[in-house]
């Protein structure tokens, strides 16, 4: 705990520094943070172009505010280093990258068209490590009664979608990005095969 590793703890400071300067933003000005990247679910896929690539990037260090942020940051602080050390940094950062966008694609191509939905937050990111540590830790393989992997992720895929649906965790009103959870879920455990080191947990 007190060794946190380095990427998984510059990518903790980095969304924290951001959401510090969106504070002290005027309203006027932290909007038009938001406007320009953050993801535009309606829109993503009519018109994409150059800051549509930026804005999959830079919706994963924007949050709505200090409990998403906090939520998110404990969560990758307790999984993230059990994949960055037995995967390697680079590999680990394109876990958690491609993981957010994938889970921004998901969520974009499914998104009704009629809304103006904005996606922010690193969760389909973490969701991603999370599905990584899954495979590369073997987890569906403990335990008595082992679940196996497709059970496990089925359990897990569930549970996203139901507190995704009913908000749970979010401020009322606010829509949750449930299907970007999934996506990033499902991106992150398939590079998990990819690059599961040969050792395996005894």
């Amino acid at each position: 705990m007190f060794r946190l590793p380095p990427v998984t703890g510059w990518l903790i400071a980095i969304n924290v520094l951001i959401h510090v300067v969106r504070v002290l933003l005027p309203p006027a000005q932290d909007d038009v943070v938001e406007q320009y990247f953050a993801v535009h679910t309606s829109s993503l896929f009519h018109d994409f172009g150059p800051i549509d690539l930026v804005r999959l990037f830079t919706y994963q260090f924007l949050h709505g505010g200090w409990d998403h942020l906090g939520a998110n940051m404990v969560f990758l602080l307790a999984i993230g280093p059990g994949v960055e050390r037995p995967a390697g940094r680079i590999p680990y950062l394109i876990i958690y990258f491609s993981s957010g966008i994938a889970g921004a694609l998901v969520e974009a191509a499914l998104a009704d068209p009629s809304r103006d939905d904005i996606l922010v937050g690193a969760s389909a990111s973490i969701s991603g490590v999370f599905g990584a540590l899954i495979v590369i830790w073997q987890l569906y393989r403990l335990g008595d009664k082992p679940l196996g992997l497709l059970r496990m992720a089925g359990l897990l895929i569930a549970m996203m979608a139901i507190t995704g649906i009913l908000g749970v965790g979010a401020p009322e009103g606010t829509p949750v990005g449930w299907l970007a959870h999934i996506g990033g879920f499902l991106a992150g455990m398939a590079m998990g095969f990819v690059v599961r080191p040969g050792q395996r947990r005894p």
